[in-house]
């Protein structure tokens, strides 16, 4: 427990984990344990496993919406991987990763409402 400190805590996390929604370590203390779960319960049934994981995605691509909203209206200093966008300012950036939140939550919520039908 002594190595979580907050250079650990925020230091970004491989890229293949951002496909299960993981963005900096510290969110694997809870996610991982969490993504677990869905994974065992996969085993039991897979459609149930579906249907938690994508209220997960959903709920958590619209938190990260959220962040990136309050972070395009707060200070400027904190600039996340730009994907080589090098001449887009801060703003862009947050705005992008706003939106592809957006939609991530809104393919979610469909693919959830497609799971019930």
């Amino acid at each position: 427990m002594k190595k979580i400190n907050k250079d650990w805590f925020f230091k970004e996390v491989p890229f293949f984990l951002r496909f299960i929604f993981i963005y900096v370590r510290g969110d694997m203390i809870i996610l991982f344990p969490f993504l677990l779960i869905i994974l065992i319960m996969a085993f039991f049934s897979w459609k149930l496993a579906l249907i938690l994981f994508l209220i997960y995605a959903a709920i958590r691509n619209f938190g990260e919406m959220i962040y990136w909203l309050l972070q395009q209206f707060g200070e400027k200093t904190y600039r996340p991987r730009d994907f080589g966008l090098t001449n887009l300012d801060n703003n862009a950036i947050y705005i992008l990763y706003q939106t592809f939140s957006l939609a991530f939550c809104a393919i979610s919520i469909f693919l959830l409402v497609l799971l019930f039908f």
